[in-house]
């Protein structure tokens, strides 16, 4: 079910008896379950119609136990189920028997009308080979929360700044992922204080806003490095670069977020020629889509074979550095200078 079909559902007072999350999707997931909260329980006595379990630790048979007992001075009952590892395909530790989790098929003939479950995981996707999934995906509202990306994205940072009463517009929506990245918590926390800056000059979060105090990661920083780099700018690249050591950032750690980078700059560069998508290579590589985007994007100035070797030199310099055989400052510039070098050979 798309979630903002399921958002408008719930602002209108319409409770399904069963919901599905799943996804890494995090920060949405949670803002879902704490909309849940606020419309269908009465706030006097949310801590008495309100129950959340982790399935690694309370029995399936014991929530669902809970379900039935009646809501308290109130008219309607929450309970959230986390980590509800049997719709998926992996077998935690856990701290409890678990069950049969097929007594949740029962559970759907006849659920309470004055009771919601929530059913939570932040595995990929489900296992749909089990009954139980299928059961599910009949009955119940199942929700997926991937990462967003690109004009999704742009859309959500647009609406989550109007939910502080201010106003950001499309390039500048773009640019604020490319300096903070695309985990929406991070976004969230930019977003609240670049509104709470610009409230009283006209609520528009503009460039110069951004360029002001949007805080930047040391992954961004990084990020952002070899994004000059890759565009012909190594004097703003090796400024960037000063500028991190000034602050006190460790030499090894910066080469070792580089390796990190190029590595996902050859894996972009060997596998999207294959056919695979941006969200099945930020699935294999365990990253944002947007980082994906991005790295395409760099990629596309070097070969694979010129980036195999910048990897090979990343792994010496890292032997180097903490084997005392060189001044670790100056192996971050010569290495800079290689990339430059790769990247200009390339562009030939």
């Amino acid at each position: 079910m798309p979630l903002l079909s399921a958002i408008r559902e719930i602002r209108q007072k319409q409770f399904a008896p069963v919901y599905v999350l799943y996804g890494p999707e995090s920060f949405l997931s949670g803002e879902f379950m704490a909309l849940a909260k606020k419309e269908m329980i009465d706030p006097a006595y949310a801590d008495l119609n309100l129950s959340v379990y982790d399935c690694t630790e309370t029995p399936l048979a014991e929530i669902l136990q809970d379900t039935e007992t009646l809501p308290f001075l109130g008219e309607h009952r929450l309970v959230i189920a986390r980590q509800a590892y049997f719709l998926t395909g992996s077998k935690p530790q856990t701290k409890v028997e678990s069950g049969d989790p097929n007594i949740l098929i029962t559970y759907l003939e006849e659920p309470p009308s004055f009771t919601t479950l929530i059913l939570h995981t932040d595995a990929d996707k489900l296992d749909e080979r089990k009954k139980l999934v299928k059961s599910l995906q009949q009955k119940a509202r199942v929700i997926q929360f991937q990462p967003l990306k690109d004009a999704e994205l742009y859309a959500w940072i647009e609406r989550q700044a109007e939910r502080y009463q201010a106003s950001i517009q499309r390039p500048q929506a773009a640019k604020l992922v490319e300096r903070v990245g695309g985990e929406l918590r991070l976004l969230d926390k930019e977003l609240e204080k670049l509104a709470l800056f610009v409230a009283g000059q006209g609520g528009v979060i503009t460039d110069e806003v951004i360029e002001k105090l949007a805080s930047r990661t040391l992954e961004q920083d990084v990020f952002a490095l070899i994004e000059n780099i890759t565009s012909g700018r190594l004097d703003r690249a090796l400024r960037m670069l000063y500028d991190c050591l000034q602050t006190g950032e460790e030499p090894i750690r910066l080469l070792a977020l580089m390796a990190r980078q190029f590595r996902m700059l050859l894996h972009v560069k060997q596998w999207a020629p294959r056919g695979y998508s941006q969200q099945q290579l930020a699935g294999m590589l365990k990253v944002h889509p947007y980082a994906v985007k991005k790295a395409g994007d760099q990629a596309r100035h070097f070969s694979v074979e010129g980036l195999k070797k910048l990897l090979a030199i990343l792994a010496e310099e890292d032997f180097r550095m903490k084997s005392g055989q060189v001044d670790k400052r100056l192996a971050l510039e010569l290495f800079m200078s290689r990339v430059f070098e790769e990247r200009m050979k390339t562009s030939r």
